[in-house]
């Protein structure tokens, strides 16, 4: 069943396949994620290193965010173009193993609220 999935065109092949890039500092820092969010490329210009370590870092951070929203974005866009259908038979088994199940109000809520409730 998950043969279909990873084949190069399959979903887990499409995910990979998608790339993006961030950069900051004036193009001094670029970074490069795929389609998981795997850190593929982190390039620093040499001339980086002059800057206090603080602002080193937070353009690393920016690049990063930059990357993370245009790769969402790809996504998005590829995903709703092509969505993903699951193989036949498996959403009734989700569903039979408790995936489609109604969840309590407290677990639908952020993982902050539900951290503190003992019955999730």
């Amino acid at each position: 069943m998950t043969d279909q999935y990873d084949r190069p065109d399959g979903p887990l092949g499409r995910l990979t396949a998608v790339r993006a890039a961030g950069d900051a500092a004036g193009g001094l820092v670029h970074v490069e994620l795929d389609g998981t969010g795997d850190l593929l490329a982190l390039d620093l210009d040499p001339r980086v290193m002059r800057l206090p370590s603080e602002d080193l870092a937070a353009a690393i951070r920016e690049a990063f965010g930059t990357a993370r929203a245009e790769l969402q974005a790809a996504l998005q866009e590829q995903f709703a173009a092509q969505p993903v259908t699951l193989p036949q038979g498996l959403g009734p088994l989700l569903n039979d193993l408790g995936f489609g199940a109604q969840r309590p109000r407290c677990c639908r809520t952020r993982w902050r609220r539900t951290a503190r409730t003992s019955s999730c």
